[in-house]
């Protein structure tokens, strides 16, 4: 503190001692009415004598020993002007530490000596004050405390605290200087609370408590944002917010930047409403360069990614935006740039907030880097799907899109005085010709259509450079065409597509081949009339070709499109029945150059005319015949020779006459190999066999079949083949057909199936079991194998053939006798019976009602005769009767689960009818249980009941 400070404080002294007259007496407070009144004019008004001559009377005074009141004043008169004397002196270090040290001593003294003044409120603190002025701190801190605690109230408490709270600093003590700090905040004096925020939010940083020192740094800011913008000089408020922003970003520094900023302004809140984007903008920007200069820069930028995802409607986020542009490219990071470029044009492009609320400057500052950006990324994207195919072709189109129809509206809706050479670098009609191409390239066919019409016949062109409008014109014809398969209105706006352009455009080289299509049109749409009506104008489009005179302003005419011309004229007049005029028309057109295949086309219409003329209704049938023979003799290359004799072979088989129909069958099979109507000839040929019950011929025939053709036709033709020779009672040929059916197609299953069936029947008339057994398991191998595609009935045929293999097994099952040595007799009769079991259980398991309740029945039966077979098994000889009995004994223990598996089968069998169903193996069952048990079946209400229930 100044000694200005103390002379102050000084005054305010000699105010204090003035007060002391009112002292109530009972409180043995010596009244002042022995000395003069204090004049308080004597303040401020110029002394008549010196301070040193007064000193010297109050020293004379002193010496006569007063009373011990007006001593006591005078010695604290005297304090007061000692300590006068010594600020305005300019004495050398050494001799003002001795000047302090006199006074130092006289305050002590005066305390020690008056206890209980009211005065040693002043007295105290200039002794505190001198204590800090000799460098002596802890005696310093010592009466610090003695005053707060003595006078709490005191108007000299802020500064206390304050000069309290520098010392405990300086002595890193943060706790007791963050309290004081904090009891200067919460006093009175203003003056010093900026600086005990200040000081209050480096101790809390010094404690690593950051996150209340960023909150004291952050009021202080705010309290200094209200004050710049209250007054005028500013440079005082600037210098101290610069340093505190920077200690602010010191404390964020240590915590989490960005984040710990964000979280800090949400949790603190702007005493005047909200920090204005500017301020908030400058504590980011502050928080990012510092950590720049610490080399920080992921944090760095990463805190102006938080001021633009907060902010992003404001331009300061778009100047953010473009730092980090700027950093990127600098550090030659190419893909980052490029995604923050893309960032910048979705933040601050069209639709963006920022662009619905940013104001026309803001927009024409963001409008040449938008245009620049959107530029880019739309000719990339445009540039890479022009070189892929398929869906990505598509995606990069689509991609495009957007970028074009951005540029476009940023041109349209920012003042062109903001960046006029945007008119000029970014033409609006080339830009709109890209944006109908991408719409195009993504699928997207309306708008391209929309657009390229627009461009094609109304749009000023005045600034393009990349297309005509006849250009976008023809695109919107191609693109029209394409589209006019999807409705009945698409196909009317192709046509109008082609007759606006044949109209507007038809100096363009396409224009003679739109007319062409519109012909082509009318005659797909059978107009053969309107056809025949305006050919003439593709005929002689642009005047005739060879001769000049005629020729108009149109584009030169191509004779290829007018040979089409003439050739759609012949083949409406084919159409339209004008048979004369057609074979007119054909000749005319064989005069000239034409492709093979076309001639070869004319050439069979030209027949065609002759042979219509032959199919007339009003001919005779001499005269067909007649047509018919000039057909054949004038064009013996025709196709017709063909049609000819098929129309004779009509007429028989209209007749009925199938043997004659064969005869001629095999006549135009053997003449007439290898055309269209082979095929139906000779299904015709198989008709007329069927139809006249030669079965062997019809076989053969198709077995013809099984070798040509597509796979579907030789599978269908040896399938049908293999059931005549079978007809035919041709057992072995069916034989060989079915067994090539059942090896070559196992799919479809069912007929596969039933060909494999087939095989077991045919083997079965043969008596060849071991075949029988071969199909039957190839049956139920190809059933399981192919569950997924089986019915009913390939279930019921794979039930059916293990039935059968498990009454084989089951018949080998019984043929062996039990015989000594037993265990190898009982060995194989076992593996009969697990395999007749098997396949009992696997045709239980496909459900079929018919066939469960006999396969149920015989695997109990095969229980039952283990069970009797053990009980009839050979004795071994040599036994005495009880080594025989114990045998006996044994062959019963070994039987007896037998029997009981089979009763429990039984019953499991005659529980069907629960189902039901009765049948010859339920009542079998229920008489074999009368047998085994018949204490309990052995009754006839015991299942006739049930018989009946289920008839």
């Amino acid at each position: 503190m100044s000694l200005l400070r103390i002379s102050m404080l000084a005054a305010a002294c000699g105010l204090l001692l003035q007060s002391c007259s009112s002292v109530p007496e009972q409180n043995k407070r010596p009244r002042l009415a022995d000395l003069p009144a204090f004049d308080r004019s004597m303040l401020s008004a110029e002394l008549s004598v010196s301070e040193q001559q007064l000193d010297l009377i109050y020293q004379q005074i002193l010496s006569m020993q007063p009373a011990e009141q007006t001593r006591k004043r005078i010695l604290y008169r005297l304090s007061q002007m000692h300590t006068s004397q010594l600020e305005q002196s300019e004495l050398p270090t050494a001799q003002e530490q001795v000047a302090l040290r006199a006074l130092v001593q006289r305050y002590e003294q005066l305390l020690r000596d008056y206890p209980q003044e009211p005065n040693n409120e002043l007295i105290r603190y200039q002794l505190a004050r001198s204590y800090d002025l000799l460098a002596e701190q802890n005696a310093c801190l010592q009466q610090l405390d003695i005053l707060l605690r003595d006078y709490p109230s005191s108007p000299f408490a802020s500064e206390v605290w304050f000069r309290k709270a520098d010392i405990h600093y300086s002595f890193a003590d943060y706790e007791a200087a963050l309290a004081a700090y904090l009891a200067v905040l919460n006093g009175t004096d203003p003056t010093l609370q900026q600086h005990a925020r200040y000081m209050a939010g480096w101790s809390y940083f010094k404690l690593q408590q950051f996150e209340q020192a960023d909150e004291q740094f952050l009021h202080l800011l705010d309290d200094t944002y209200t004050e710049l913008l209250l007054t005028e000089n500013t440079q005082p408020q600037q210098s101290l917010r610069s340093e505190v922003l920077r200690t602010l970003s010191i404390s964020l520094s240590y915590q989490q930047q960005g984040e710990s900023l964000q979280a800090l302004l949400q949790r603190v809140p702007y005493r005047s409403g909200e920090r204005s984007v500017v301020y908030v903008a400058e504590l980011y920007q502050t928080l990012a360069r510092f950590l720049a200069e610490k080399q920080l820069l992921s944090e760095s930028l990463h805190s102006y990614r938080l001021f633009i995802q907060h902010y992003p409607a404001t331009i300061t986020a778009a100047e953010f935006q473009l730092l980090l542009i700027e950093h990127y490219l600098a550090s030659g990071e190419a893909d980052l740039a490029l995604s923050a470029q893309q960032e910048y044009i979705s933040l601050f492009g069209p639709g963006s907030a920022f662009w619905q609320q940013a104001r026309s400057a803001e927009l024409a500052q963001v409008q040449p880097l938008l245009l620049q950006y959107l530029d880019y990324f739309a000719r990339a994207h445009y540039a890479r799907a022009t070189a892929l195919q398929g869906e990505d072709r598509t995606t990069g189109f689509a991609a495009a899109i957007p970028l074009w129809q951005n540029m476009l509206t940023v041109l349209q809706q920012t003042p062109n005085s903001a960046y006029p050479q945007a008119d000029t670098s970014y033409p609006q009609a080339d830009i709109s010709y890209l944006l109908a191409e991408s719409y195009a390239g993504a699928g997207q066919h309306a708008a391209a259509l929309e657009l390229y019409t627009w461009l094609g016949y109304q749009a000023p062109l005045t600034d393009a450079s990349l297309f005509t409008a006849q250009d976008a014109a023809y695109k919107a014809l191609l693109l029209s065409e394409q589209l006019s398969s999807q409705s009945d209105a698409a196909a009317l706006a192709l046509w109008q597509q082609q007759s606006r352009f044949v109209a507007q455009h038809c100096q363009h080289p396409a224009a003679q081949q739109v007319a062409l299509q519109q012909l082509q049109q009318r005659y797909r749409e059978q107009d053969y009339q309107a056809v025949l009506l305006h050919s003439a104008d593709v005929i002689n489009w642009g005047g005739n070709i060879d001769n000049p005179a005629t020729q108009n302003s149109a584009a030169p005419s191509q004779r290829a499109l007018v040979q089409e011309a003439q050739f759609l004229q012949s083949q409406s007049e084919l159409a339209l029945k004008q048979y004369a005029a057609a074979e007119q028309s054909i000749n005319a057109l064989l005069q000239q150059q034409l492709p093979a295949q076309r001639r070869e086309l004319l050439t069979a219409q030209l027949a065609s005319s002759i042979y219509q003329q032959a199919q007339q209704k009003d001919v005779s049938l001499l005269a067909v015949q007649a047509h018919l023979q000039r057909l054949l003799s004038a064009l013996p290359q025709s196709e017709y020779h063909e049609a000819a004799a098929y129309q004779q072979i009509e007429l028989q088989l209209a007749a009925r006459d199938y043997p004659a129909a064969i005869t001629l069958l095999n006549a135009f099979i053997q003449r007439y190999p290898g055309t269209e109507r082979t095929t139906a000839a000779k299904a015709l040929l198989l008709d007329s066999y069927e139809q006249a019950e030669q079965w062997d011929n019809a076989a053969q025939q198709l077995m013809t079949l099984t070798t040509t053709g597509d796979t579907q036709q030789q599978r269908e033709a040896l399938y049908l083949a293999a059931q005549y020779y079978q007809r035919a009672n041709h057992n072995d040929k069916a034989l060989d057909a079915w067994r090539s059916y059942a090896n070559r197609y196992p799919k479809p299953h069912l007929l596969a199936q039933e060909a494999r069936y087939q095989l077991v029947q045919l083997y079965q008339q043969q008596r060849d079991l071991s075949r029988q057994n071969f199909w039957r398991e190839k049956i139920a191998s190809f059933e399981q194998q192919f569950a997924s595609e089986g019915n009913e009935r390939t279930r019921q045929l794979a039930a059916q053939v293990l039935l059968q293999l498990g009454q084989h097994e089951s018949s080998l099952f019984a043929a062996i006798r039990l015989s000594h040595p037993l265990r190898q007799s009982l060995q194989q009769k076992r593996q009969h019976m697990s395999g007749a079991i098997k396949h009992y259980e696997q045709a239980i398991s496909y459900g079929v009602a018919s066939l469960v309740s006999e396969a149920q029945f015989r695997v109990a039966e095969l229980y039952q005769q283990m069970a009797t077979a053990l009980l009839q098994s050979d004795r071994p000889k040599g036994l005495d009767e009880l080594a025989l009995e114990e045998y006996e004994l044994l062959l019963e223990e070994q039987a007896f689960p037998f029997e009981e598996q089979a009763i429990a089968i039984y019953q499991q069998n005659t529980r069907l009818t629960q189902q039901q169903v009765w049948d010859n193996w339920v009542q079998q069952s229920f008489i074999r249980l009368a047998q085994l048990l018949p204490a309990k079946f052995n009754k006839t209400e015991a299942y006739t009941g049930v018989a009946d229930a289920a008839d």
